[in-house]
């Protein structure tokens, strides 16, 4: 008895003092993390914001170089256990600031090729990113929106893509919104795209897609990029299914999220779904962050090791020299477009620029009524000099103005199913003539049983080109009372 003791505590005793956090020479030691396989990086919704840092006053939240630094630290440390590490934008960052419009995009386009992006995803806010800037990515681009012939909405992307990692062969998919209906959020899903003004319909059947990429070899990694993401309390078990199916291995999701909704940082994802999904959030300019999802291989099967929200900051990584030194270039344009477009005498709310915008659509000719969004202004003005870029941050559309016919009883009803707000010339014809932005224009539309050539296209470049030329024509902007006789039009 005395020596099976003395064996059991030869075996055990020493597991026993390391698990107790003592160190012994020739005991047991804890055992290694399990070591990823692949490590993938997403991000999304930049929407252009990567100004050459010279340029703080015009937008002070800066944050690529540290998330260049963020994945070149990653890399480095990857390149030391053998981890392949993928890195995806899932979209909505190509435009949408002032120096996306002034550089056609291509600031962002050195942002992704200095950093490395392995593939770069449309959405719904990217279809009318330069075709040029689009060629210049390095990136596979991926796009979840075909035209009215099937093929992808915009040359030279795909609905699916191969992208090789060292060894491993890689499978990624493009979505927008899940499964959801395009029916029944008209408001998210883009009726015009890249090349086509009509007809564009998100990919919904990912089986002809995958079968375009080849066989997938034993071994392989096939991903799914999701914008759009919603949580529920209960996994769409039918749309997980049929990705099982198909052979989905894990998701990259960004998450939507109501504006007065606290941003979830502390996001854990949804890695108990099969298939696992990594969620990020959409940023809409307030910061950078990019989602992590650890992968290690089990088998002939994958497994999350771990999954984080990463806020990336001077806290976090280092700057990226490279990047910052890429960037540096476009600040001479960018200033230039800069011009001084009014001096404000005193601070100007989103609810007064919506005036002062309606005000402005009437003096278009021809137009009889005028219809615009309150949700589309984004910011407020301060007091002191307006220049070009607040202008566009209060503003940020870059597609054009259109007119169309609506019939004068159909207004009201406008009115209060799109959120509009409507006002209306006295002694109107009927159908009214409504000036409004093309993408209202192409909500509107369908609901009148209008088509696509009904909406007359105004010579104007943009909505935000069109506006900073006619408040840099004003002497006083405010107080911005309509035109004799037009009335607002009651829901």
């Amino acid at each position: 008895m005395r020596v099976v003791a003395q064996r059991f505590l030869q075996k055990f005793l020493p597991c026993a003092l390391v698990a107790a956090g003592l160190v012994m020479a020739g005991g047991c030691s804890k055992p290694a993390d399990p070591k990823a396989d692949v490590i993938l990086l997403h991000s999304g919704r930049i929407r252009g914001n990567v100004y050459p840092l010279e340029l703080q006053g015009l937008a002070p939240l800066q944050h690529y170089q540290y998330l260049a630094g963020y994945v070149r630290q990653v890399r480095e440390e990857a390149a030391k256990t053998g981890a392949k590490v993928f890195l995806v934008d899932l979209g909505d960052s190509l435009g949408g600031s002032f120096a996306s419009h002034v550089t056609g995009s291509m600031n962002m386009v050195s942002f992704f090729n200095e950093t490395g992006y392995d593939a770069v995803m449309l959405s719904n806010l990217d279809g009318e990113v330069p075709q040029e800037a689009i060629a210049a990515l390095k990136a596979k681009v991926l796009n979840p929106f075909v035209g009215p012939d099937g093929q992808p909405a915009v040359e030279g992307t795909s609905a699916g893509a191969k992208v090789p990692l060292g060894n491993l062969p890689l499978y990624l998919l493009a979505n927008f919104y899940g499964d959801a209906d395009p029916a029944g959020k008209q408001s998210r899903f883009p009726a015009r795209f890249g090349a086509f003004t009509t007809g564009v319909r998100p990919v919904r059947d990912y089986g002809p897609v995958l079968k375009t990429l080849g066989e997938r070899p034993a071994g392989s990694l096939t991903l799914m990029a999701w914008m759009k993401f919603e949580p529920v309390d209960v996994p769409p078990e039918p749309l997980l299914g049929s990705l099982q199916t198909l052979g989905v291995e894990a998701i990259l999701a960004h998450r939507t999220y109501a504006s007065s909704e606290r941003e979830a940082w502390q996001a854990s994802g949804f890695v108990d779904w099969k298939p696992p999904v990594s969620v990020n959030i959409l940023r809409n300019n307030g910061g950078f962050v990019v989602a992590r999802m650890d992968l290690a291989k089990d088998g002939a099967a994958w497994r999350v090791l771990k999954h984080e929200l990463v806020p990336v900051t001077s806290n976090r990584a280092p700057s990226d020299a490279t990047v910052t030194k890429a960037i540096a270039p476009f600040a001479p344009a960018i200033k230039a477009a800069d011009k001084m477009v009014a001096n404000l005498p005193q601070a100007v709310s989103q609810e007064e620029i919506l005036g002062i915008y309606l005000k402005a659509l009437t003096q278009i000719p021809g137009t009889q009524a005028v219809a615009y969004s309150p949700e589309s202004i984004r910011t407020d003005w301060s007091a002191g000099d307006l220049r070009a870029s607040a202008v566009f941050n209060s503003l940020p559309w870059t597609s054009g103005l259109v007119q169309l016919p609506v019939p004068r009883e159909r207004l009201a009803p406008l009115a209060k199913s799109a959120q509009l707000r409507i006002i209306v010339a006295p002694g109107a014809s009927d159908p009214v003539v409504v000036t409004t932005s093309r993408f209202f224009g192409s909500l509107i539309a369908p609901d009148l049983g209008l088509p696509e050539s009904a909406l007359v296209a105004l010579p104007q470049t943009s909505e935000f080109d069109f506006f900073a030329g006619y408040l840099a024509a004003q002497k006083e902007l405010l107080p911005a009372t309509l035109p004799d006789g037009w009335e607002v039009l009651t829901p």
